[in-house]
């Protein structure tokens, strides 16, 4: 009987072990599928910014292949010797890079990150000789830095690989002028991988903001102004993917990146002009948002005098083909809200006005740019009772108002008033310097495009330089850090819509 239970027990035991583990091993199958989803999803989103896109190759190579220089910069001739190819038969070098670009969500306001895709770029052609062998040259083309796998490439086959690292190179432009002088820095062969597709730039050791050559392929162009007094100023241009500059790189395993440093020199401490202005909208990298046609009735047109303009500008709205002697209703649409509550955002339609058609059911209706939003253009829509007939698109501007007061002792509260500040993830947040030191954001989504600017005069008697710069508000992307430090490549490479700087001058007098 005692054994019997023994037994029993046994058998229990084993059965309720069993059990556990089959639970177990479903517990930990439905974690590893999570796992493994939110990895590919983290991915996708972060695809080319975490981790190297070069895909591996599944090649049997006969031939051998070296370089004349195992490194170099854009533009440098780099010698080709290869090896046990195929006798006599044609080959292709071909240098593999990539191409960049923003990814922006469906919705065309979500920012996302940065996306590469590996291409293939012939560089130079020839034919093995009767032994195998070849030797010629190439160029390296413009494009991405860091390493390049080179292959040589016969019967549509990858026969020999090596490997050439390519070099970021950043110049400046000019070197020398008064105070409020574009400094154009300009940037090549910077990486698509995490680690040296970053660049901060420190003015006189103050973080100024960032260089990023995503949709531009490697090559960065970014602009600030010169300031302080008369005399030598530095410059200094380093990578780092944590959002900041990564100082002592030597000790770590990225000390193949270099850091560069330049000198400007400031002639005269009173600038050409001491007037506020917003730069020209630039174009948006990779073409920016492209919305959905207006949709029109057949043989109704609608048109603006003016696809963009700032808040209080007279613009004119025209239309043709519609019902004679009918009263026509505009509908304008934009989002109310903001990112920081728990009320969120959302889309609204309010009435931008009336008018009605003559006896050529046409009509021509004059109004001011609405103080509203900036960013992506709102969609006007045009009704005849309640059906929508026609609709247009108008995107208003950036500008500042005002700047209260324009001088003062240090110490004094100065007000910058902005109207036409934008709501999308990548332009949220616009980033503010002074004298090239970034010192915040701002952000107008939750007041409806008006920004009023706060900070307290610093610094010697004399003019300060005020920049507002585009940046990137949020998005899915971890590293490398972009966001809500100033884009001075905004004018080829912010993601969106194009947005422009804002520059303005206090001049702090004695106390």
């Amino acid at each position: 009987m005692k054994r019997r239970l023994i037994i029993l027990f046994v058998l229990i035991f084993t059965a309720l072990f069993a059990i556990a583990c089959t639970a177990q091993t479903e517990e930990a199958k439905r974690e590893q599928t999570e796992t493994k989803t939110e990895a590919t999803e983290n991915a996708e989103d972060t695809k080319g910014a975490e981790e190297e896109t070069e895909e591996e190759d599944n090649i049997n190579l006969i031939g051998k292949l070296q370089l004349s220089e195992s490194s170099g910069r854009i533009g440098d001739k780099i010698g080709v010797s290869a090896e046990d190819l195929y006798p006599n038969e044609e080959l292709q070098v071909i240098y593999i890079d990539m191409e960049g670009r923003y990814n922006i969500g469906d919705d065309h306001y979500s920012f996302k990150g940065t996306l590469y895709d590996r291409k293939e770029v012939e560089v130079a052609s020839g034919i093995a000789d009767e032994n195998g062998k070849w030797e010629g040259s190439f160029t390296i083309p413009e494009g991405f830095g860091d390493d390049h796998d080179v292959y040589i490439v016969q019967k549509d086959e990858k026969v020999a690989k090596a490997n050439l690292f390519v070099e970021t190179v950043f110049t400046i432009e000019p070197e020398s002028g008064p105070i409020g002088t574009e400094i154009t820095i300009r940037g090549e062969g910077l990486s698509w991988k995490m680690y040296g597709s970053l660049w901060h730039v420190n003015y006189d050791n103050k973080y100024t903001g960032m260089l990023t050559g995503v949709s531009t392929n490697g090559t960065a162009e970014g602009v600030i102004r010169a300031a302080g007094s008369k005399g030598e100023h530095t410059i200094t241009i380093e990578s780092g993917s944590s959002g900041t500059p990564f100082m002592n790189r030597n000790e770590s395993a990225i000390n193949y990146i270099s850091t560069h440093y330049f000198t400007f020199t400031i002639t005269d401490d009173i600038p050409k002009s001491t007037d506020p202005y917003v730069e020209e909208p630039p174009e948006p990298a990779d073409g920016g948002i492209v919305l959905p046609d207006p949709e029109n009735k057949d043989g109704v047109k609608i048109s603006l005098d003016k696809e963009e303009g700032t808040v209080g500008e007279k613009v004119t709205l025209t239309g043709e083909g519609l019902p004679e002697n009918s009263e026509v209703v505009f509908d304008w649409h934009t989002m109310v809200g903001n990112r920081v509550t728990p009320e969120g955002f959302s889309s609204e339609v309010w009435e931008l006005g009336k008018t009605k058609t003559d006896e050529n059911g046409t009509f021509t209706y004059p109004f001011e740019v609405p103080d509203d939003l900036g960013g992506l253009p709102h969609l006007i829509d045009v009704k005849i009772g309640d059906e929508v007939v026609g609709q247009t698109y108008l995107r208003i501007l950036p500008s500042i108002v005002s700047i209260e007061p324009k001088e003062g002792p240090p110490g004094t509260l100065v007000t910058v008033e902005i109207k036409g500040s934008g709501w999308t993830e990548y332009d949220n947040a616009l980033a503010v310097t002074y004298d090239n030191a970034s010192i915040g954001y701002i952000c107008g989504f939750n007041s409806q495009g008006t920004i009023k600017l706060p900070f307290l005069a610093s610094g010697e008697p004399g003019y300060h330089v005020v920049d507002i710069y585009p940046s990137i508000y949020q998005g899915k992307m971890q590293l490398p850090d972009l966001y809500v430090k100033p884009q001075l490549t905004y004018r080829l490479d912010h993601p969106g819509t194009g947005i422009p700087a804002l520059r303005t001058y206090f001049k702090v007098t004695e106390e």
